[in-house]
C-alpha cells in the first residue's frame, strides 16, 4: 500500500488590487454619447411640451369648444411665453456651456446637433 503524506505548509491568499481597464474614448464615442444625450433631452422636451399643451387644452375646453377663433389660434399656444420659458429652462438644464468648456469637441458637435 502507498503512503500519502499531505504537506504541512500553510498557504496564504493575498488580495491583489485589480485596476479596471480604461476604455479608449474616441471622438466617435464622445459624439455618439452627445447625440444620445441631445436626443434624450429632445424626447423629454417634446413629451413635456405635449403634456403641457394637453393640460392647456383641457383648461381651455369651454372657450375652444364654443369659440373656434382663427386658424392660427392653435399655433399661438406653441409660441406663447410659457412654452418658450419652458424650452429655455430645459436647454439651460443641459448645461451646454459648462460641458462645452471642458470638451471643445462636445461644443462643436452640440452646436451642429442643435
Amino acid at each position: 500500500m502507498t503512503n500519502i503524506t499531505l504537506s504541512t505548509q500553510h498557504y496564504r491568499i493575498h488580495r491583489s488590487d485589480v485596476e479596471p481597464v480604461k476604455e479608449k474614448t474616441t471622438e466617435k464615442d464622445i459624439f455618439a454619447k452627445s447625440i444620445t444625450a441631445v436626443r434624450n433631452s429632445f424626447i423629454s422636451l417634446s413629451t413635456s411640451l405635449s403634456d403641457r399643451f394637453s393640460l392647456h387644452q383641457q383648461t381651455d375646453i369651454p372657450t375652444t369648444h364654443f369659440h373656434r377663433g382663427n386658424a392660427s389660434e392653435g399655433r399661438a399656444v406653441l409660441t406663447s411665453k410659457t412654452v418658450k420659458d419652458f424650452m429655455l429652462q430645459k436647454l439651460n438644464s443641459l448645461d451646454i456651456k459648462g460641458n462645452a468648456s471642458k470638451d471643445p469637441a462636445y461644443a462643436r458637435q452640440t452646436c451642429e446637433a442643435i
